[in-house]
């Protein structure tokens, strides 16, 4: 079976409004463009939905999300899931199922066992810091042998399984709507300051914002017309605007929430900063340079040379290291001409990341892997 033929079925957690989520959505957009069949199915209803799928995809909301307290719940629940998506897996007969994430990719190939259906499983964490369960990483260990193919995001991803043979492991990156960024649509801000930092991505610990705002904080009294905005919502929002107000930075800062599509708010700010301790990827960093804007990473792991290249279309800096962030950020809010130089080669180089792009990748892989069932 051809490529264009493929029948697929896509399994996540939820659409609530993680990276992983956002590129599921993106990717079945774009196999519907391609002319694919796509169904995709969620372990969690559709309450805590962000995102929205096109009307011609089958949602399958399995509703068996509710977290267990205690392991005969645990294991009786996943049973559960294991048996409702064996049953969405016979009623739509797929060519070809595509998973995401670690622990839906573990249920996913329990549920196709012995069905004879092809299981790409993808990873989108970084597995080494990904918090899952000693329980969890065993089945990983167990299951994932049974994959068809492991996708990871980058090539840092995919170094992690190298216990899985080479020629069933694919590094192929997330995609970017360059489309929607290049159409400007989203909300824009109602920004405080001449000059804006941006950041974005989930108010955890792992994105380090904490180390952005003292690095902000210390050189905030130099640049007085510049303000900070944070896109994104999760647990640290309470800490985050504590640590602000402890360092006086509060009135310069904008915490407005997430949004569905950033790009008229990134369009609007004059630098992006990731600060992030760890990521598989870095959605958020390739969508700002999509947008054009200068930006500073930290170098942590998958970043470079995936996505940065320093000094030609971004900076990097270690992870973990407010003191080399502050440098990084008073060197370009002091240079409009680099920061200039900087945005147009991060447009260029974000081309690169364009669902089209990657939607070419993903169907070599479909056209063989479909070819061959």
């Amino acid at each position: 079976m051809s490529a264009s033929k493929c029948k697929i079925l896509m399994m996540i957690s939820s659409l609530s409004g993680g990276g992983a989520e956002r590129v599921a959505v993106l990717l079945a957009r774009g196999f519907l463009q391609r002319g694919h069949d796509v169904a995709l199915a969620t372990v969690y209803g559709r309450e805590g939905d962000f995102y929205e799928l096109p009307d011609e995809i089958e949602r399958v909301a399995l509703n068996l999300g509710r977290d267990r307290s205690n392991f005969v719940q645990k294991l009786t629940g996943n049973s559960r899931r294991i048996l409702a998506l064996r049953q969405t897996i016979r009623r739509i007969r797929p060519s070809v199922i595509l998973s995401f994430m670690n622990q839906t990719n573990v249920l996913a190939l329990l549920a196709a066992a012995g069905l004879k259906v092809p299981v790409l499983v993808t990873e989108h964490m970084d597995p080494r810091r990904d918090g899952l369960p000693a329980a969890w990483r065993w089945l990983r260990r167990a299951t994932y042998p049974r994959a068809t193919q492991l996708v990871s995001v980058s090539q840092a991803v995919d170094s992690f399984f190298t216990w899985l043979p080479e020629k069933r492991r694919t590094v192929i990156p997330n995609p970017m709507p360059l489309d929607a960024i290049e159409s400007e649509s989203g909300r824009p801000l109602r920004l405080s300051y001449r000059r804006t930092v941006i950041a974005m991505g989930r108010l955890a610990r792992e994105k380090g914002f904490d180390l952005l705002l003292r690095a902000y904080a210390a050189i905030a009294a130099e640049f007085p017309d510049w303000g900070l905005v944070i896109l994104g919502e999760g647990p640290e929002r309470g800490v985050l605007e504590s640590l602000a107000a402890d360092l006086n930075i509060g009135d310069r800062l904008q915490m407005p929430g997430a949004v569905r599509q950033p790009f008229a708010a990134l369009k609007q700010a004059d630098l992006f900063v990731l600060s992030s301790r760890h990521e598989g990827f870095g959605n958020a960093l390739v969508e700002a340079m999509a947008c054009g804007l200068p930006v500073i990473a930290a170098d942590c792991w998958s970043v470079s040379p995936q996505i940065i290249h320093d000094g030609s279309d971004g900076v990097l800096v270690p992870p973990d290291d407010s003191a080399a962030l502050t440098g990084a950020m008073a060197r370009l809010m002091r240079d409009e001409s680099l920061r200039a130089q900087l945005g147009r080669q991060a447009a260029d180089s974000a081309q690169r990341f364009a669902l089209s792009e990657v939607i070419m990748q993903w169907e070599l892989l479909l056209g063989k892997v479909c070819g061959e069932h």
